[in-house]
């Protein structure tokens, strides 16, 4: 795989109601890790992330920025890196950016000039899947505090796509292997 996009909260991070500073953000255990791997094995790795607390109010583009910061700085600490990171500050599900629809995986795929069967976006949300299918990318689907249950419960032409594993570190393992 040349690229790899990844959601942020719920792969990256615990997932909490909302992550409004950067001591709320914690690391899920094995994604430093994982993260370090994709770099190792000289992939392209960046992030695709709605942040619609921006635009509601609850927190603004600097806090986010200070977010990424704490998160990036740990990552290099530890072998891994970002090369991009891209958020959808909007709450409106017309907004072509926001997933489910696929506006800033296509921005990603054009920014790094990778087709789109070169790239695998890594989530946790039927909503990551749909934006990756409809971006034409490969599709892991981490497992998230629901369980099993986001997989079974999304449409059999998403899940015909999807790998589902239990976390990013397992899913850098299964991309590592890939033909």
């Amino acid at each position: 795989m040349k690229l790899i996009i990844l959601d942020r909260d719920g792969v990256i991070n615990k997932e909490l109601k909302w992550v409004e500073n950067p001591d709320e953000f914690e690391f899920i255990d094995g994604a430093i890790e994982a993260i370090a791997n994709f770099k190792k094995a000289g992939c392209i790795t960046a992030i695709a992330t709605n942040q619609s607390h921006i635009d509601r109010g609850r927190f603004t583009v600097a806090d986010l920025d200070a977010i990424h910061d704490k998160m990036l700085k740990e990552l290099r600490a530890n072998g891994g890196d970002i090369d991009k990171i891209v958020y959808c500050p909007s709450f409106d599900n017309n907004d072509p950016r926001r997933k489910p629809n696929p506006g800033m995986l296509l921005e990603l795929l054009a920014h790094f000039n990778v087709e789109p069967n070169e790239a695998v976006f890594i989530g946790d949300y039927e909503r990551d899947m749909q934006a990756g299918y409809d971006a034409g990318c490969r599709l892991i689907l981490v497992e998230n505090k629901h369980g099993e249950g986001e997989y079974h419960n999304m449409p059999d032409h998403l899940k015909e796509k999807t790998t589902f594993v239990k976390s990013l570190l397992e899913a850098s393992e299964v991309i590592e292997n890939w033909d």
